[in-house]
């Protein structure tokens, strides 16, 4: 009896075990180089007074992008790892440049658009548009707690990554996780 009863447990164990491994419990198919990103589920509502200056002083609301994936880059000039990872948000961006998605490196620098505009073109950064979040207010309103934080929002207007910290934002891997979310959205 107590053999059968074993065999009872173990039955359930591998049957719990079996719908926990469904793709409904799985967690999300970051690539290696993105292992650091933290899945946000129903973070919806960051994003409802989230907004950025592009470099003529337009405002634009970041939920206005909807039906494209949008990578949001949190930087700022003076922040030595934000830099390190410029160059491969840019090639990201390039890469990107005829699909249905947006880098936004949105910068914290408080001399704006100037120091901004200088950087990119002292470091040969060709892809990616002069942005600002004045004074930090979509960093806060995100929970920012520092830079670089990038997020990642699919085309349906859902934020389902943040990433503190860099990454290889231009790694094959990286290319096809953002063409696999272009492509669930088509």
């Amino acid at each position: 009896m107590k053999a059968l009863l074993r065999f009872v447990k173990l039955g359930v164990i591998v049957a719990i075990s079996g719908i926990y491994a469904t793709p409904a419990f799985a967690e999300p198919q970051f690539p290696q180089e993105l292992s650091k990103m933290i899945e946000l589920k129903n973070a919806d509502a960051l994003l409802e007074n989230a907004t950025f200056v592009d470099q003529s002083g337009a405002i634009i609301a970041l939920n206005s992008l909807k039906g494209q994936v949008v990578l949001v880059n949190l930087w700022a000039t003076w922040c030595v790892p934000c830099v390190k990872e410029m160059p491969e948000l840019d090639r990201l961006a390039a890469q990107m440049a005829d699909r249905p998605m947006r880098v936004l490196a949105l910068s914290q620098d408080r001399g704006g658009a100037d120091d901004v505009s200088e950087f990119f073109e002292k470091n040969r950064i060709d892809h990616l548009e002069v942005l600002l979040d004045p004074r930090g207010a979509t960093a806060r309103t995100m929970g920012a707690r520092g830079l670089p934080t990038s997020f990642v929002i699919d085309a349906n207007g859902n934020l389902i990554g943040k990433l503190e910290g860099i990454a290889k934002w231009d790694a094959p891997n990286v290319v096809a996780y953002f063409n696999s979310l272009i492509d669930q959205a088509s």
